[in-house]
């Protein structure tokens, strides 16, 4: 296999990773709480030796270097929900796993009560109280009142709880473990927010825009049908040459 053939194969491959990403972030344009991710690319430069004029020096590949989250905050929707909250500016929700697994951390606050009166995510991780453990509210309170601060109150102005909020020195080095769940390391430990803000009945939408997304994967596609054609015109080249050099033979 020749040049042409290493460095068009480079890009179908970044061009393939980069469709994936795109189709991920058109998934979940309507999931509560999620960070659309980018594709990086770098051209890496390779020194050759050999008499092809069209390749005397270096060969440019495609270099698939990495993914990137996009961090800006998504719209709010107004639902009502007293359980529904948002984070506005930085920071995270912190949940527990039930079973003792590692935390996890999301904008995505569309909680709820299980049996046991505590508030959950979605899929049944505890929310976790900002002194440590889980929330739960008591079966007579009403009236539900969060504050910005993430103070849970009942119908009596009382404190029940109050909502953990963290954020981190670099948001770029959180892992990615589902949709909206994001896992830490310990070079990268969470900080308690004594000032967060959040707002009760509200949800913040994915940041990710649609139309965008969609005219990102026309793109994809036509430069993935550019690069397949030109894969076959270098091969039926070759046949050719091929053949001429058989019959001069």
């Amino acid at each position: 296999m020749d040049n042409t053939s290493y460095i068009a194969l480079s890009r179908q491959q970044a061009l393939w990773n980069d469709l994936e990403v795109v189709a991920n972030n058109l998934a979940n344009v309507d999931t509560t709480g999620f960070k659309g991710t980018d594709t990086l690319f770098a051209q890496y430069i390779q020194r050759v030796d050999n008499d092809d004029r069209t390749f005397r020096d270096k060969v440019a590949f495609t270099q698939d270097f990495g993914l990137v989250r996009n961090l800006a905050q998504g719209e709010f929707n107004y639902t009502n929900n007293p359980y529904d909250i948002a984070i506005q500016g930085e920071g995270y929700f912190v949940t527990d796993d039930p079973n003792g697994g590692a935390e996890r951390y999301t904008r995505a606050g569309n909680f709820t009560m299980n049996a046991d009166g505590q508030l959950v995510t979605q899929d049944g991780r505890l929310v976790q109280s900002a002194t440590g453990g889980a929330i739960t509210i008591p079966a007579e309170a009403e009236n539900i009142v969060i504050h910005g601060d993430g103070a849970i109150l009942n119908e009596n102005s009382e404190e029940v709880a109050r909502i953990r909020i963290v954020r981190f020195e670099n948001e770029r080095e959180l892992k990615q473990v589902s949709g909206t769940a994001f896992t830490s390391t310990p070079d990268q430990p969470p900080i308690d927010m004594d000032r967060p803000k959040v707002a009760q009945g509200v949800l913040e939408a994915s940041n990710v825009n649609g139309i965008v997304e969609m005219t990102s994967l026309i793109a994809l596609n036509r430069a993935y049908a550019d690069v397949t054609k030109l894969v076959q015109m270098e091969h039926q080249r070759k046949t050719k040459a091929a053949e001429v050099f058989t019959r001069q033979v």
